[in-house]
C-alpha cells in the first residue's frame, strides 16, 4: 500500500530518468553450436528492428551476465543498473544523444 508520505516523496514523472534496456539471454547448446549468449536491444518504435549480438559462451568467465558486462563496457556503453526477469539478465545503459553507441560495434550512432 503506497502511503501519503511516499506519494509527497516520488518525483515527478518527468524527472525520471530513462535508459536502454539491454537484455542478456543464454542459449543452451546444440549438436552444431557450443553453449552461447545473446545481447540484445529490444526495439523502442515501430519502425526499430531488435538489435542481436551472438557471442560464444566464456568458459573460463563462467557467467553470462558478467561476460555480457564486459562486452558492452568494452563497446563503450555506460551502464547504471542491472536486473532480471524470467530467462534474462537486464543492463540499463544510459547512452543517449550524441552518446547513442550501435550495440554490435559500440560505434557513437550518426544521425
Amino acid at each position: 500500500m503506497t502511503t501519503k508520505t511516499q506519494t509527497q516523496n516520488a518525483k515527478p514523472l518527468l524527472e525520471v530518468k530513462n535508459y536502454r534496456q539491454i537484455k542478456i539471454k543464454y542459449i543452451s547448446p546444440t549438436n552444431h553450436r557450443g553453449s552461447r549468449l545473446c545481447i540484445y536491444e529490444p526495439k523502442r518504435y515501430n519502425t526499430d528492428k531488435t538489435e542481436k549480438v551472438y557471442l560464444s559462451y566464456d568458459y573460463s568467465t563462467g557467467c553470462i551476465q558478467k561476460q555480457a558486462y564486459q562486452y558492452l563496457i568494452d563497446k563503450g556503453f555506460n551502464i547504471v543498473a542491472k536486473a532480471s526477469e524470467f530467462e534474462n539478465y537486464i543492463f540499463f545503459a544510459d547512452n543517449w544523444a550524441e552518446d547513442f553507441r550501435e550495440l554490435k560495434t559500440g560505434k557513437i550512432r550518426q544521425y
